[in-house]
C-alpha cells in the first residue's frame, strides 16, 4: 500500500512539474516586462492588464518590429553592395607632383613610296600580277598596318617573323630626321634624345617620356632590337605611389613644374609630298597622337587625335587622378570595384593596370583561337606573330572577344548559365577591373594654319627639288598649376552600419546598446544566479 501511495504521490509531483515551471517562466517574464527599457513592452508583462489592451500592444510591437527588419535589411544591402563613393579631394594637388604625360607620335604614313611603294605592289597583286618574292614579302608586312583588303590574296607563310619590325623601321619615314626645334619647359633640346621608338598597336611610333620596356613588361617577354629601349634615367615613379620623397626637379619621367603655353612640350615635324602614301590607310595625312601616362603602354588606335598637314594644334591638358584611401583597401576587390597593383600579376607585364589586362586578355584569347598574336602583342620566345593571311582571324577574335565580355555580362545579370567552351573561359578570366590609382588627361585641342609667310619661305627651297614640303607643329601644355584629385572613400563603413541600425531600433522601439545588454543579462546572469540562490529545485517547481 505504502509503495502504491508512493507511486502515486511521485505521479503526482511529476504532473505538477510543468505547470510550475511555466507559472516561474511567466513570472520571470513579467519581472523583465516591468523593468524592460524597451517602449511598450511593460504593457505585455503586466498581470491585470485586460487581453484586448495586451494584443494591441502585441500588434503595435510587432509591426514596429516588422518595419524595423525591413529597414535594417535595406541599411544592410547598402552596406554590402555599395561601401565605396568617388568623391572629390579636400585639397587641391599640384602639377609637379605628377609627371608630364607620355606623348606618343606616330605617322599616317606607314611606307615611303620611294623606299617600298606599297600602292604599286598593291595594285599588282589585285590585277593577278606576278610580284617578286621579297617585295610580296613587304607587302604582306605594311599591310598588316594598312585598311584590311578581304580580296588580297597573298602567297606568303601565315606566321610572320622578326623581321617584320626591321621592315618596319627601313620602309617608314624617317622621322626623328624631320622633327625639330624640340623645347620642354621652355628649354631646347635634341630632339632625337627626346624621343624613343616604339611597336603600337599603329605600327612604328615615337614616344617621349614613357619608361623603359623593363619597367612595363615581364622578364618573359621577347624584345625587338632597339624598339622601346630609350630612357634617360631609371625610374623614380610609379603609379600607385607617385614620386619618391627624395626626388629633385630633374627627375625621370619628367616632371611638370609650371603651366601655360611658355612651359609646353613644343616640337615641328617637316612632311614632304614625296613620302605621303594615300592607299594605305586611305584618311587624311599627318600624324596620329595619343597622350598617356608614362608606364602605359600606347594603344594608338583606340584613343588619340590627329597633328595634320600645314597646321599648328594646341593640345591644353588636364591630369584626372583618382587614388584610394587606405580605408577601404581591407575591402574585397569585388566591393571596391578596383585593383591594386599587388592584387592581380600579369603574365606580360610588372604592374596590373585596366589597360595592360585588357592587352594580354586580347593577347591570350587571340593566341588560342589563331595559335598566334599580332605584332603589337607582348609575347614569349615561342609564340608566332600572325602574318597578312591571318588577318580575317585576328579581326574575328577582337570582335569575339567584344561579344564575349558583352555577352557574359547580359548572361550574369540575367542568371542564366554560362558557357562551357575553352573561349568562353579564356575570356571569363580576364575581369579586367579598373586600377585603384589611375591617371588619365583631358584634352582640349585647337588648331590654324601654318602661317602662309613660313609656307611660301618653304616652297621656294622644295619646288627646287619637285617636292612640296609641309610643316606641322605641335604644343602640349598643361592648363593650371593645381588640379583637384578624386578619391575612394568609405560610404558606408562597419559605423554607420551600426549607427543606421541604432537609429531605426531606437526609432521604432527604443531599443539602445544597454537593452541588450538587459536581455542578455535576463537570458544568462540572471538565471545564473537564481539558480545559485534558490537551488534548482525553484527552476523545477518545487519553489513554490
Amino acid at each position: 500500500m505504502d509503495e502504491i501511495r508512493s507511486e502515486s504521490e511521485k505521479s503526482k509531483i511529476t504532473d505538477t512539474k510543468p505547470e510550475s515551471f511555466l507559472k516561474n517562466l511567466q513570472n520571470y517574464f513579467t519581472e523583465y516586462c516591468e523593468n524592460s527599457t524597451i517602449h511598450g513592452i511593460k504593457y505585455l508583462g503586466e498581470q491585470r492588464r485586460i487581453i484586448i489592451e495586451k494584443l494591441w500592444w502585441f500588434i503595435a510591437l510587432t509591426l514596429a518590429l516588422y518595419y524595423c527588419i525591413i529597414l535594417i535589411r535595406a541599411t544592410y544591402s547598402k552596406w554590402e553592395n555599395s561601401p565605396v563613393i568617388v568623391s572629390f579631394a579636400t585639397t587641391e594637388t599640384p602639377i609637379w607632383k605628377t609627371p608630364f604625360p607620355a606623348v606618343t607620335i606616330c605617322p599616317e604614313t606607314k611606307s615611303v613610296p620611294k623606299i617600298f611603294n606599297y600602292a604599286e605592289f598593291l595594285h599588282k597583286k589585285q590585277r593577278g600580277e606576278v610580284v617578286p618574292r621579297d617585295d610580296e614579302l613587304r607587302l604582306s608586312y605594311v599591310s598588316l598596318l594598312c585598311s584590311y583588303r578581304p580580296g588580297l590574296n597573298l602567297s606568303v607563310n601565315r606566321f610572320g617573323d622578326d623581321d617584320i619590325f626591321d621592315t618596319f623601321q627601313k620602309v617608314g619615314p624617317k622621322f626623328l630626321e624631320k622633327i625639330s626645334d624640340c623645347a620642354f619647359m621652355g628649354i631646347p633640346h635634341n630632339c632625337s634624345e627626346l624621343f624613343t621608338p616604339i611597336i603600337t598597336d599603329a605600327g612604328l611610333c615615337y614616344s617621349f617620356n614613357i619608361l623603359h620596356r623593363n619597367d612595363i613588361l615581364s622578364d618573359i617577354v621577347k624584345h625587338y632590337n632597339d624598339f622601346h629601349s630609350k630612357s634617360i634615367n631609371a625610374s623614380e615613379w610609379s603609379l600607385q605611389y607617385g614620386y619618391g620623397k627624395k626626388s629633385g626637379k630633374n627627375t625621370y619621367p619628367r616632371r611638370a613644374l609650371y603651366a601655360g603655353v611658355s612651359f609646353s612640350f613644343d616640337l615641328k615635324i617637316e612632311t614632304t609630298s614625296e613620302d605621303l602614301d594615300s592607299e594605305c590607310l586611305k584618311t587624311l595625312q599627318g600624324y596620329k597622337i595619343q597622350i598617356h601616362h608614362p608606364s602605359m603602354l600606347p594603344r594608338v588606335k583606340q584613343q588619340h587625335f590627329r597633328l595634320p598637314l600645314n597646321q599648328v594644334v594646341l593640345a591644353a591638358i588636364m591630369p584626372t587622378m583618382i587614388t584610394t584611401s587606405d580605408d577601404i583597401k581591407h575591402y574585397p576587390s569585388e566591393r571596391r570595384e578596383c585593383l591594386f597593383p599587388s592584387e592581380r600579376q600579369l603574365k606580360y607585364f610588372k604592374v596590373y593596370t585596366q589597360q595592360n589586362c585588357q592587352i594580354e586578355c586580347k593577347t591570350n584569347f587571340t593566341l588560342e583561337m589563331c595559335g598566334c598574336v599580332d605584332f603589337y602583342m607582348p609575347r614569349d620566345h615561342v609564340t608566332k606573330i600572325c602574318g597578312a593571311p591571318m588577318k580575317p582571324c585576328m579581326l574575328k577574335a577582337e570582335k569575339m572577344l567584344l561579344s564575349q565580355n558583352i555577352e557574359n555580362q547580359l548572361r550574369r545579370n540575367g542568371g542564366l548559365p554560362m558557357s562551357n567552351d575553352t573561349l568562353y573561359k579564356s575570356s571569363k578570366n580576364c575581369n579586367c577591373m579598373p586600377d585603384c590609382t589611375s591617371i588619365s588627361y583631358v584634352i582640349e585641342t585647337s588648331q590654324s594654319n601654318w602661317d602662309s609667310a613660313l609656307n611660301q619661305l618653304d616652297q621656294i627651297f622644295s619646288s627646287q627639288e619637285n617636292f612640296t614640303t609641309h610643316m606641322s607643329q605641335l604644343q602640349i601644355f598643361f592648363k593650371a598649376n593645381q588640379f583637384i584629385t578624386s578619391e575612394r572613400n568609405e560610404l558606408f563603413g562597419p559605423t554607420d552600419f551600426l549607427a543606421n541600425c541604432g537609429g531605426l531600433l531606437g526609432l521604432f522601439t527604443g531599443f539602445s546598446f544597454l537593452s541588450l545588454v538587459e536581455i542578455l543579462y535576463y537570458c544568462t546572469l540572471r538565471v545564473f544566479c537564481n539558480i545559485k540562490l534558490f537551488g534548482i529545485k525553484y527552476w523545477a517547481g518545487e519553489g513554490n
